[in-house]
């Protein structure tokens, strides 16, 4: 595989409007071959072929697909010609071509569960399912949320559902058969409840061996599925989180009739308009207990975790794919008598954009290879994948918000008009931050994570782990700069596990955020290690130098790295070899500032 796969440089001329229109994402993504080199390199190489024809459909068919599933949203069908209640709901088929692609012929949801999909022999690691996501949703936003909630709804089953709902619905969840895969949704907020889900009141009444459930749901994403999670609270149970369960409530019951649930309408959306999201009434709509009763809520939480890891990497991608388009435009429109990509201002937006979108994927894979130790039992893995999790759903998602928009104004007014695609990015970003919690809901959960699950704990022996490993001796005094920012995270987690919880939960998405980039430079530090070792480039060290300076602490004079800039980000854009004399400078500017503070 070539490592230096350069977005391409369109001839310039003048009034020229670029749009990488056919780009194969995978081959035009060289951090993603980085990555994948250094986290799962055997199977990398057993599945460059299909990661490479996803990459040429998600930049050519999907994104053309999407685009015009975006145009046409789907109607809802309540009534029959004959008057009967039927609830359908009415894709446009641009939409349906999408689930095939994503459903049967890659086998997105299938493919960390089970053998056989697209030929491989054993399971997909999570490194390489969500690789596979990342190419997709930089095409198409809206369709992966309800294939994440049909992958999470699968491992709920499997981990806390009887032998009878995992032998009848398990096989469908995970089928891979245009004929005969179901899709899953998560019912959970109501209308008094939101993100305080312990205030939800539909009932669940037992009758004999039978579940009944009454009552409503205000925001039920991907409303159509064939089966969907709901949390209820059984009749006479406690108030709060601890009085709910977890039903698995099918559309058709075991004898083909339609289950006693209504779709009130569906929900007019900023983004994701291709995919139906509704309000549903319950009129004793038979549910199936899953896992035990008092447990409803915990599981139901498992769920929400796998789904933000999935959201986070869905806006990573809308992040790369922004950062993409602005490249391709800047580099081939012409202003002032230079290519915009060469005026210095440019040079700034284009390299902020870069940074941050490689960033987040390098977050995505690191967080992606501490799950899979999480699978395979690993304490310490599941200790920091508790805090992991939110902390990649509340940075990520908020930070797709602005690269989405900066990109849109690097392409100017096309960027605004929705011909272009840049509108429908940045109506798809703004979603990330709700699904799934709110912001404050996840920072505030990243406070618990150390509270009670002392995920803190795990992240210092990671990133003493990370230090221990290095051979390069050219991060000896980074690795130092990075040690002494982990104490101080650490000082910080045991304020928060000391201090009045009013007066820290203030604080929470502060913290949220300086937590975010620690974590990114201690994985760019084992990246930059990997890529000296391996391919002789310090380019990797020239991006955790710019990151730690401008996200942790900024020097006063700034000019050395602006300077640098200038010099090397043509070259640090191109993957061009970048030797260890453009960062020395840079690396003793931090040093100073270490000992100074």
């Amino acid at each position: 595989m070539n490592e230096r796969f350069i977005v391409p440089n369109p001839e310039s001329k003048l009034g020229a409007m670029p749009e990488p229109t056919g780009l194969n994402y995978f081959e035009a993504d060289p951090n993603m071959d980085f990555l994948l080199s250094l986290y799962s390199k055997k199977d990398y190489k057993d599945a460059f072929k299909n990661l490479w024809k996803l990459g040429g459909m998600a930049g050519d068919e999907i994104d053309q697909l999407s685009r015009e599933a975006d145009r046409h949203p789907p109607e809802l069908q309540q009534f029959n010609k004959a008057g009967e209640r039927v609830d359908n709901v009415k894709y446009h088929s641009s939409y349906e071509r999408m689930e095939d692609i994503g459903y049967i012929e890659f086998g997105l949801v299938a493919m960390s569960h089970r053998q056989g999909i697209m030929g491989k022999q054993s399971r997909y690691s999570r490194v390489m399912k969500y690789s596979f996501w990342y190419l997709f949703a930089q095409a198409e936003f809206g369709l992966c949320c309800p294939m994440s909630m049909t992958d999470s709804a699968a491992k709920v089953l499997d981990e806390y559902g009887d032998d009878n709902l995992k032998q009848t619905y398990l096989p469908k969840l995970l089928s891979t058969d245009k004929d005969n895969y179901w899709t899953a949704a998560q019912f959970m907020t109501e209308k008094q409840g939101g993100s305080d889900v312990g205030e939800n009141t539909l009932l669940a009444e037992k009758d004999g061996d039978k579940w009944f459930l009454t009552g409503d749901k205000w925001f039920c994403s991907n409303v159509s599925a064939d089966v969907a999670l709901v949390l209820a609270r059984p009749k006479g149970a406690e108030k709060g989180t601890k009085g709910l369960a977890m039903y698995l409530v099918p559309k058709f019951l075991p004898d083909g009739k339609r289950n006693q649930y209504y779709i009130n309408r569906l929900k007019d959306k900023l983004g994701t308009k291709d995919m139906a999201s509704g309000e549903v009434s319950f009129n004793r709509a038979e549910g199936y207990l899953v896992g035990t009763v008092e447990n409803g809520f915990k599981q139901m939480m498992s769920m929400v975790n796998s789904s933000r890891l999935s959201n986070a990497v869905r806006s990573a991608a809308i992040m790369r794919r922004s950062y993409v388009e602005a490249l391709y435009s800047a580099r081939g429109r012409r202003a002032f008598s230079n290519r915009l990509a060469d005026l210095p201002l440019m040079k700034e937006s284009l390299f902020e954009l870069m940074i941050d979108s490689e960033a987040a994927a390098s977050m995505i894979y690191f967080t992606a290879n501490i799950f899979d130790k999480a699978d395979v039992g690993q304490k310490s893995a599941q200790g920091l994948l508790r805090m992991l999790t939110p902390l990649l759903k509340g940075y990520i998602c908020k930070r797709a918000r602005y690269v989405s928009a900066e990109a849109m104004e690097i392409r100017g007014g096309n960027g605004y008009i929705e011909e272009w695609v840049n509108p429908k990015l940045v109506r798809d970003a703004q979603l990330g931050s709700i699904w799934e919690g709110t912001t404050n809901i996840v920072a505030l959960d990243i406070l618990r994570a150390i509270r009670k699950n002392h995920s803190d704990e795990h992240l210092l022996e990671e990133c003493e782990k990370v230090i221990a490993n290095l051979e390069s001796p050219h991060l000896k005094q980074v690795s130092k700069i990075i040690s002494a920012e982990c104490q101080q995270i650490m000082k910080e987690c045991e304020k928060i596990k000391k201090l009045n919880v009013s007066e820290m939960d203030l604080a929470a998405k502060r913290f949220m955020n300086k937590l975010y980039h620690f974590i990114v430079t201690a994985a760019l530090l084992a990246e930059a290690d990997y890529e000296i070792i391996h391919r002789s480039s310090h380019r990797k060290l020239f991006l955790l130098l710019h990151y730690y300076n401008r996200y942790i602490k900024q020097i006063q004079n700034n000019e050395i790295f602006d300077r640098s800039i200038l010099e090397w980000s043509e070259k640090v854009i191109n993957w061009e070899p970048i030797p260890y004399s453009a960062t020395e400078k840079l690396i003793e500017s931090l040093s100073a500032i270490k000992i100074n503070h």
